[in-house]
């Protein structure tokens, strides 16, 4: 092999390498994804089940998503998590929730930024929602949230019930009704936020690219081979 051709092909066969990986990869995360997905859509589209049976045994790996119904008390002790939507500024508002004995925290939805200070009823309340364990908070990225203004910027479970004085443990409200005047009554000062099943899936798409590229830089590889050698016919 000409010492000239050395470079040009190792380059070549680098970069190819490189972005297979890189395709390899999106595939592997969109298997990943694609599961996730599944179980999510799995767990929501099923019935609610009390969270009295589901409460102590309650993991990540096996709960998170899951439908429940639970009746308590919405306490006037909440978190406001900073969350811009289509329609505006606002914030989630994550509750204080008094439950069979223990209080835990329920995202009751969300408010515009204008209603962030204003008093919700409190008192007896139904909830149908599922359980969950965010991954919205990123140590590297998120910032710290802001105590004395009451202004978070994650649904970070752990600092948060602390804060609250409550349980760790989050559920995400679909519905919400409370008990005014011996009437229950849809809670209509907070917008349920619940996930969307529509959930985005872009790895084909990215594995993809990332195939067309190595075939790309494949094919000029082959080409600038054939350039150097006719140079040296």
């Amino acid at each position: 092999m000409p010492k000239k051709n050395i470079f040009p092909i190792m380059f070549g066969l680098i970069g190819v390498t490189v972005l297979l990986s890189l395709a390899v990869w999106q595939m592997q995360r969109l298997e990943w994804k694609q599961d996730i997905i599944s179980k999510i859509e799995e767990r929501l589209s099923g019935e609610p089940l009390s969270l009295i049976n589901n409460y102590k045994l309650s993991l990540p790996s096996t709960h998170n998503y899951l439908r429940v119904y639970l009746d308590g008390n919405i306490k006037n002790n909440e978190a406001h998590i900073y969350a811009p939507q289509k329609n505006g500024l606002g914030y989630r508002v994550v509750s204080e929730f008094e439950w069979n004995d223990v209080s835990i925290l329920v995202d009751l939805g969300w408010i515009p930024e204008d209603q962030k200070n204003e008093i919700r009823p409190t008192g007896k309340a139904k909830v149908i929602g599922y359980i969950s364990y965010p991954d919205d908070h990123d140590d590297s990225f998120t910032p710290k949230p802001d105590i004395v203004n009451n202004i978070w910027f994650s649904r970070f479970v752990p600092i948060m019930a602390r804060e609250l004085n409550v349980e760790p443990f989050l559920v995400v409200a679909e519905e919400v009704q409370i008990k005014e005047n011996g009437n229950w009554k849809n809670y209509e000062e907070v917008t349920p936020l619940p996930i969307s099943l529509n959930i985005q899936n872009d790895h084909k798409e990215y594995a993809i690219t990332w195939f067309s590229l190595a075939l790309v830089w494949f094919l000029m590889t082959i080409y600038l081979l054939w350039r150097i050698k006719q140079k040296t016919v």
